[in-house]
């Protein structure tokens, strides 16, 4: 996975991964890191989105302009300098931008762009020799992808639905990877909250197709459950200093027949 970003599902890929049914085209509004797409069998068609700008530009440059990005990033110096200019500017030339992405998510600790990532190994040089395989990993699974730059309501909402192609949805399978609940995000300035995530909801539910939402279990996602009879699996924990979170997997199916 060529992007680093909190939250995103590298670890547990595979656990949630196991639960999908199967299906011909996968449908994804919170793209993020790739966590889960890069780490699952590319299906036959996949549409693909992401809000975030960032996010959207990288993805489109290392499918379209691979070898300029992979170029640029081999000349990048990785320097505290770099780090404070582009903390403070932002690129619009696409290269650049993609390149400013990579270094403020890639190269500081946690990814909080504060400062670079340092380690006994020389993990700048790492990264360097790593670039290679993974654009070029990156670029052949986003072949033929269709990705987009929208709010998920529009997303979802503008997708043609090929009502004449018979059993077209119920072979077609969204997973959804929101920001989750009352965590900063690109949506508001108060970040993803219950009016976005019923909405989401509601957008999922009129697709009428399989679909399959990551959260943390609390109170507000059981009555959402509740109220569209929908199926929980749990997926596994996580603890910091504070607490225990449970990381579940909503789901409109059940029994489906799996990828694996």
């Amino acid at each position: 996975m060529i992007l680093k970003r909190l939250g995103n599902k590298q670890a547990i890929a595979n656990d949630v991964i196991g639960y999908f049914p199967q299906h011909s085209t996968y449908i994804e509004p919170f793209f993020g890191a790739g966590g889960i797409y890069f780490n699952k069998p590319k299906a036959k068609y996949n549409l693909l989105n992401d809000v975030d700008s960032d996010v959207f530009n990288l993805f489109q440059v290392i499918r379209n302009q691979k070898n300029e990005l992979e170029q640029a990033f081999y000349a990048m110096p990785i320097h505290t300098d770099l780090l404070k200019y582009w903390k403070t500017n932002k690129e619009t030339e696409p290269i650049n931008k993609a390149l400013r992405f990579l270094l403020l998510s890639n190269f500081t600790y946690l990814g909080k762009q504060d400062t670079i990532r340092l380690s006994i190994m020389d993990c700048n040089r790492g990264e360097k020799e790593r670039f290679n395989k993974l654009i070029n990993e990156t670029n052949e699974k986003l072949y033929k992808a269709t990705f987009g730059n929208f709010d998920f309501r529009i997303f979802l909402s503008n997708i043609g639905w090929h009502e004449r192609r018979p059993n077209f949805r119920k072979r077609t399978f969204i997973y959804a990877d929101p920001p989750y609940l009352n965590t900063t995000s690109t949506y508001s300035d108060n970040g993803w909250n219950e009016k976005d995530l019923t909405e989401l909801f509601e957008k999922l539910i009129e697709c009428d197709c399989n679909f399959a939402l990551s959260e943390f279990e609390n109170d507000i996602i059981l009555e959402m459950v509740k109220k569209y009879n929908l199926n929980i699996i749990t997926v596994g924990e996580k603890r910091n200093l504070k607490n225990m979170r449970i990381e579940i997997l909503i789901t409109n199916y059940e029994n489906a027949p799996t990828l694996f």
